[in-house]
């Protein structure tokens, strides 16, 4: 499986996806210690087992690498009657979304539906990062320091995967290994269920369509043009990448 993990990065030079395998692994322990040293309510077993799937849909889109890229393309490709592995993958992260939203005590139906729309478009907009080294860990830490204050037992793998994310970025940054869909998924969900936990109201849905907006943006613009114009997007983009 890791040789057919094997792809080409924006160099054209093949190195192994298997970083999100990783953050993975680290998210598992990072919800037995949780557990362990406090506890994980009903909606963090949910949320984890949410992002199971999402990381293992993923994974499953990272080994057909002969697929449709972007949404456009795997629309059309279902309106050709192929259902591909991107569709799949869509269904399950707006699945696990909606799941774990409905799981959080306290929050109203609005409240419920922004958050699905915000995690579900957070996953994919990471996706849409993972096409440069270390990108899409770089714009994922800025987000974990903030949400790192929302509560553990609702989101039980979201230290580990700040802290992984932090301990993989030299080798995503430095070419050796790529976070993959699985791994940029991964980043994304997580980011997005953090930032559900964090602002409520108003807040809540202009998080919500800001994470629509940019997906509609990598879809047509690209993320990689937005932030080539943006001087300090730029900058914060190429630190630690090799030149």
């Amino acid at each position: 499986m890791i040789e057919r993990l094997r792809v080409a990065n924006h160099r054209g030079v093949e190195i192994p996806a298997i970083l999100g395998l990783a953050l993975g692994g680290v998210a598992a322990a990072s919800v037995a210690t949780v557990a362990l040293l406090d506890r994980v309510d009903r909606a963090g077993w949910i949320a984890t087992a949410a992002l199971a799937l999402v990381l293992a849909a993923g994974l499953v889109d990272d080994l057909t690498p002969s697929g449709p890229r972007g949404f456009r393309d795997h629309l059309r490709a279902l309106a050709a009657g192929r259902v591909s592995t991107g569709i799949v993958k869509l269904v399950v992260v707006v699945g696990a979304a909606a799941v774990t939203v409905a799981a959080v005590p306290g929050r109203t139906g609005p409240a419920r539906l922004a958050g699905a729309l915000l995690i579900a478009a957070s996953a994919n907009v990471w996706n849409g990062l993972d096409v440069r080294p270390g990108r899409a860990i770089k714009f994922f830490l800025p987000v974990a320091v903030a949400v790192l204050a929302t509560p553990w037992p609702a989101q039980p793998f979201l230290p580990g995967v700040a802290l992984g994310a932090l301990l993989l970025l030299p080798w995503d940054a430095g070419e050796r290994a790529m976070l993959g869909d699985a791994g940029a998924n991964l980043l994304g969900f997580a980011a997005g269920l953090g930032l559900f936990h964090l602002v409520h109201g108003w807040a809540l849905v202009v998080a919500a369509v800001v994470a629509v907006a940019l997906n509609v943006l990598a879809d047509t613009v690209t993320l990689t043009r937005l932030i080539e114009i943006v001087p300090p997007l730029r900058w914060y983009d190429s630190m630690g990448r090799r030149t």
